[in-house]
């Protein structure tokens, strides 16, 4: 019989785990997803097969461009708070004015949401082991990108069904 005691879980390993779900969130699944199916079908590969167009047209309220500006938005929200600079206000309203981009606009918000991705895990990896307040907005970071995700690949599905896939 085995006698060795259990590995004992620390917030460290909770934070990486979290932190796999997150990539997950982001950049798609490997081989077995927390919640999605394997492949690049996280919110950037999903923003990348749409051209500024696509994004730009409402489907199913919002348009896709909205939601992404919305989702860059409240990275950056997520991150100071998750760094610890919690006496900031927001003006959330004004995060879902933006509907309609250009091509370079598509690719900036694109380029700006990978960068938050980034930012956040080193903020994430940092702070959520060892604060209680970070831990939460990490976790709430990850359940309104996955919400937001969500809304996307509705939208996504219902573009592709009335337009076709960009054209390159």
């Amino acid at each position: 019989m085995d006698t060795t005691p259990p590995s004992e879980l620390t917030a460290q390993h909770i934070v990486e785990e979290l932190l796999r779900i997150f990539d997950e969130c982001f950049l798609g699944a490997d081989k077995a997803g927390a919640f999605l199916e394997p492949g690049p079908n996280g919110l950037l590969g999903l923003l990348e097969q749409l051209s500024a167009e696509q994004a730009s047209q409402p489907a199913a309220g919002a348009s896709v461009a909205a939601h992404a500006r919305h989702v860059a938005f409240s990275l950056n929200a997520f991150h100071e708070w998750i760094q610890g600079k919690r006496d900031i206000t927001y003006d959330w309203k004004r995060s879902w004015q933006q509907h309609i981009v250009d091509d370079d606009q598509w690719r900036q918000l694109q380029k700006e949401i990978r960068g938050h991705h980034d930012a956040l895990k080193t903020a994430i990896t940092t702070n959520a082991p060892v604060d209680a307040k970070s831990a939460w907005g990490a976790v709430g970071v990850l359940t309104h990108t996955a919400y937001h995700l969500g809304a996307i690949q509705v939208k996504f599905d219902e573009l592709r069904a009335f337009q076709g896939p960009a054209t390159p």
